[in-house]
């Protein structure tokens, strides 16, 4: 694949997709497989990818984050859990899906945590993300952070404070994938 190109995408995350000319991403869905929107069902079919697929995309969007914020991703390793999915009335199923919650780490004195949180707002806000938490650092205890999901697709990003050994110098860049599923897993009805 050429440099400033995307992975295709097919199914519910394709327009997502298409709104980012150098980036992709898979960001999460709170609560379970099950989507908040009364417009979806429990059955219909969930976005397909492996999870080395879903790691690389969640990282190169923390890398995009990272660089908004004029930083780089350091060389802390990145948290990554992938758990399983359960829906709104903690139905589950045994066809693979799961979900990915992946942080990566950037190195940021506090100080500059506040001008950070304001340019990804921005970004967010650009390219279309609902905004759902804004709040400034104030020292010594209020972590700033970013919440936000895309409108359509329930994803999950946050962007915060981190504490660490010499106080908030840290920021942390999550992301929570919605239900996913390998190709060629077939999905269960639940």
């Amino acid at each position: 694949m050429r440099p400033g190109t995307v992975a295709p995408v097919h199914g519910p995350l394709r327009s997502f997709t298409l709104r980012f000319v150098t980036l992709s991403v898979v960001v999460g869905l709170l609560g379970g497989c099950v989507s908040d929107s009364k417009e979806k069902g429990k059955n219909d079919p969930l976005p397909r990818m492996d999870r080395s697929e879903a790691k690389d995309w969640a990282r190169r969007f923390t890398e995009h984050v990272a660089d908004v914020m004029g930083v780089r991703v350091n060389s802390r390793n990145p948290d990554v859990r992938y758990v399983g999915c359960i829906g709104r009335d903690g139905e589950s199923a045994t066809d693979s899906r799961y979900k990915l919650l992946y942080t990566a780490w950037v190195d940021l004195p506090q100080e500059r945590h506040n001008e950070a949180g304001e340019k990804v707002r921005k970004m967010f806000e650009r390219d279309g993300y609902d905004v759902t938490t804004f709040r400034r650092y104030e020292s010594p205890n209020v972590s700033m952070i970013v919440e936000a999901r895309p409108k359509k697709e329930g994803f999950f990003i946050s962007v915060e404070s981190a504490a660490s050994g010499k106080g908030f110098g840290e920021m942390g860049i999550g992301i929570d994938s919605p239900c996913l599923i390998p190709g060629g897993v077939k999905q269960e009805k639940q």
